[in-house]
């Protein structure tokens, strides 16, 4: 049974400008349609696709196929001007039916699914076009013509030790979503009273705390978060040694998603990727770029204050971490196997990762409204990327929430 589909209570914005980002290190998975309208187009009699692969499997012992790409990353149907092969010789309604409907996204979730944008999209990371509104008509017609639209989905754990039916992870959802839409805060803040509100959730004994009792408890754990976060925003104080070796690795796990990251599928590139988890791991001397035209700089340079961000230069940062919270995508993303307060912990890691990654890519110069998007694309690549949703990075995350850094990276790297 397909639920309804459903737009956030707060807006969106979006229309396609052809920048063609999106057909970059994008796995396009095919269905049986997708399949047989490509063989109709016969590409293996073109002369520029004759000995050129164009699908492959999705996996190694997947039945399913995706669209192949080139070395760089790019989709094999991609032209030069960036533009879709596909969409050119045969129209719109000839490209997989993934394509057509990026980059909205579906989130179920009880009783109904909510359709909202990813955000590796720079159009959609700034919020440039009609209402999404004005898509949900077409974009409802193509899902359930792929058949994509999602029945009810079990709630994700409450905590790694809980799980609870959806009406009590709604509540706990929405206290987290009212901390981040909280405006008397700057974005920092509301994450951090989110982090302690995890942090203070994680040490309770659940299992007898049901319906108003459970209510009660948020309510003391809300005030609780508040007060928790005051010190770390008192006096600065940088995140402890041993939290810094994870979370420069976790840095450059994102830097391999920023838009300016040159990919090459080649053994060279494997090797020059050991070498550089060599010297995060050491964070010591110089940051190698890694196939990134960032202007040089040490890990003690990128400890440096960032100053203060105007609020139109963090709208596009704001804007991602709201949306993300209020559409509960941060656990939902995770296939169900992180708890809420894990997924939210990695959620608001995403914050301390930006404003590191920002301090790299600007150097001496303040950040730009542009710099910020590709900072927010960046963080959208990261909710599906495997080495960012797999158990290595759940443990990491899960270590500096309990150890208390995760807070004291978000407001360590917020000056």
């Amino acid at each position: 049974m397909s639920l309804p589909l459903k737009l956030l209570p707060i807006p969106e914005c979006w229309d396609c400008h052809n920048c063609g980002i999106c057909c970059r290190g994008a796995s396009v998975i095919l269905n049986d349609t997708d399949l047989k309208r490509l063989r109709d187009q016969h590409w293996e009699k073109h002369p520029d696709f004759r000995r050129k692969r164009i699908l492959v499997r999705a996996g190694l012992l997947g039945r399913r196929y995706r669209l192949a790409h080139r070395r760089d990353g790019t989709c094999v149907f991609q032209d030069a001007d960036k533009l879709c092969r596909i969409h050119r010789e045969f129209g719109y309604v000839a490209k997989p039916h993934v394509c057509r409907m990026a980059p909205l996204q579906m989130i179920p979730l009880e009783s109904f699914v909510y359709v909202t944008l990813r955000r590796y999209c720079p159009s959609a990371a700034a919020d440039r076009g009609r209402p999404l509104k004005e898509h949900l008509h077409e974009y409802r017609r193509l899902a359930l013509e792929s058949g994509a639209v999602p029945g009810p989905v079990p709630p994700p754990k409450l905590t790694r030790r809980c799980r609870r039916p959806w009406k009590e992870t709604l509540e706990v959802a929405e206290t987290l979503h009212q901390f981040l839409l909280d405006e008397q805060y700057p974005l920092v803040r509301r994450l951090v009273h989110g982090l302690e509100f995890c942090r203070l959730l994680e040490r309770c004994r659940l299992r007898k705390i049901h319906g108003p009792r459970l209510t009660e408890l948020l309510v003391m754990l809300r005030a609780a978060a508040l007060e928790e976060a005051k010190p770390l925003f008192h006096e600065r104080v940088p995140p402890s040694r041993r939290s810094g070796r994870p979370f420069r690795l976790i840095a450059l796990e994102y830097l391999r998603l920023h838009p300016d990251f040159l990919s090459e599928s080649s053994w060279g590139d494997r090797v020059r990727m050991l070498h550089a988890l060599w010297i995060y791991a050491r964070g010591k001397g110089r940051v190698p770029c890694f196939r990134l035209d960032f202007p040089p700089a040490s890990f003690t340079e990128l400890e440096r204050p960032l100053g203060a961000l105007t609020e139109e230069v963090m709208q596009p940062l704001i804007r991602y971490f709201e949306r993300s919270a209020v559409s509960l995508r941060y656990a939902m993303f995770k296939g169900g196997r992180w708890s809420i307060t894990e997924g939210f912990s990695a959620l608001a890691l995403g914050l301390s990762v930006a404003l590191w990654t920002l301090r790299f890519a600007c150097g001496p110069r303040p950040p730009e409204v542009a710099d910020v998007i590709k900072v927010v694309m960046m963080l959208d690549r990261g909710e599906t990327y495997a080495p960012l949703v797999g158990t290595l990075h759940r443990w990491r995350t899960r270590w500096l929430l309990d150890d208390h850094q995760l807070s004291r990276l978000a407001a360590w790297y917020a000056r």
